[in-house]
């Protein structure tokens, strides 16, 4: 066949490895040689692998390169990074600054949670007393006994006041002792960093840290000043409730609630002359009196006006009514006394025509009406003689009974007379006659 020589020699060349006694059929042998095949290997080098290794190792460097850069060309424009706290010292003191902040803001907490504890049992001391007070003034026990109890409470109350200041004031100090102190470290704390304020930039996470922190201090920060809060709301009610007190009860309960309803006016009458002519009220007195209850209107309207709370609006409505009530009884009172006056001088006025007719008839000067005191004895002189301070007379009764002396004066109910001597045991009566030698 014409490919016989071609399958022959195919077959020897893939019959290598077999046993030669198969393989070579014709009896020839082939000997295999590592060292000939290795030398066979190394003639057929690959050079593109070897480029593409290169490259490779060339691109990881380069890269390591550019990061390594840009790592350092970041980290330059970082405001805080690890060389800024290299100065373990000041990172230190900025933590120190920190616990500080912190451990005085717990300080005054507790500071203020000390003085709140303390005055709210002041407060309730105060409320026990008012509450007693407002008893004693509710019951009009009179202006002595009222002032004299509301002394002892005020007193007792001063006393246990004092004994709660003094059972927290150590406590107290101490802890004003200790924000002091922690002040004075603060501050000399951040004057270490003022210094070094250059050195700090942001701190990051830190920072943030330590603004929850704060956040939580604040919160308990608030709590205080929210319970300090609710304090003085109540104390602002115990104020308004001493000075605007609220009567429920007692005797003032039943004068506020009789007075206070509608309005009085006063009745002011004008000035009579009878004052001035009997020497009883002068012109000016009268207007001193009126000004002074327009002044009392004035002042007693400027409080009526203000926004007063509980029963003091009331209580002023009625010490305004009762005022009026009190002006126009006076008012009532004078202008009656000053009719009365008017018929008592006229009874008069006729008793001294029937002595002046009398002393027509007779040359008597005058007569004694009462001697019932030798120092200021009442007497009746005829209108038609001039008596002067210091004139005397003398004093007879029947025709010729010589009683005593007497001396002239003036008082503002008119002339009077006084004893200068008595005739033995004689004493005056009244219509004994009166001489006066006319100079």
């Amino acid at each position: 066949m014409a490919n016989d020589k071609q399958i022959t020699k195919e077959l020897a060349l893939g019959s290598r490895f077999l046993p030669e006694e198969i393989a070579n059929i014709d009896g020839g042998s082939e000997v295999y040689s590592l060292e000939d095949e290795f030398g066979k290997t190394r003639k057929n080098k690959n050079w593109l692998v070897f480029l593409i290794v290169f490259l490779f190792v060339a691109v990881i460097v380069s890269l390591t390169v550019f990061v390594t850069w840009y790592s350092r060309e970041k980290d330059k424009k970082i405001d805080v990074s690890i060389q800024d706290f290299e100065d373990l010292r000041l990172k230190e003191a900025l933590n120190s600054a920190r616990l500080m902040e912190n451990n005085l803001q717990i300080r005054r907490n507790i500071l203020y949670v000390v003085l709140i504890e303390m005055k709210n049992k002041i407060l309730e001391v105060n409320n026990r007393y008012l509450a007693k007070e407002n008893a004693v003034l509710d019951r009009n026990i009179g202006v002595s006994a009222t002032r004299e109890k509301i002394a002892e409470l005020r007193k007792a109350e001063t006393a246990e006041v004092d004994a709660i200041k003094l059972q927290y004031s150590a406590k107290v100090e101490q802890e004003k002792k200790v924000i002091n102190e922690i002040e004075r470290e603060k501050i000399a704390m951040e004057r270490e960093l003022t210094r070094e304020s250059k050195k700090i930039g942001r701190v990051g996470d830190d920072d943030r840290v330590y603004a929850v922190k704060m956040k939580n201090l604040s919160d308990s920060h608030s709590s205080g000043i929210s319970a300090l809060n609710d304090y003085y709301d109540r104390y602002t009610k115990y104020i308004v409730l001493k000075y605007n007190p609220l009567i429920t009860s007692g005797e003032v309960k039943l004068s506020m609630d009789k007075y206070s309803k509608g309005y009085q006016a006063k009745i002011l009458r004008e000035y009579d002359e009878i004052f001035s002519r009997e020497n009883i009220w002068s012109r000016k007195g009268y207007d001193d009196l009126r000004g002074r209850i327009g002044e009392q209107d004035m002042l007693l309207q400027r409080m009526m006006g203000t926004n007063y709370q509980n029963s003091v609006p009331p209580l002023l409505m009625s010490i305004d009514n009762l005022s009026s009530l009190i002006v126009n009884d006076y008012e009532n009172l004078w202008f009656g006394l000053v009719v009365k006056i008017r018929t008592k001088n006229s009874e008069i006025e006729d008793y001294r025509s029937a002595l002046d007719a009398v002393l027509k008839e007779k040359p008597e000067s005058g007569y004694i009406i009462s001697a019932a005191n030798p120092a200021k004895i009442s007497i009746h002189i005829n209108r038609l003689i001039t008596v002067r301070e210091g004139d005397t007379g003398q004093v007879f009764r029947a025709d010729d009974q010589y009683i005593g002396k007497i001396e002239f004066f003036k008082t503002p109910e008119g002339m009077r007379a006084k004893v200068i001597s008595l005739a033995g045991n004689n004493n005056m009566k009244p219509f004994d006659r009166i001489l006066i030698k006319i100079k």
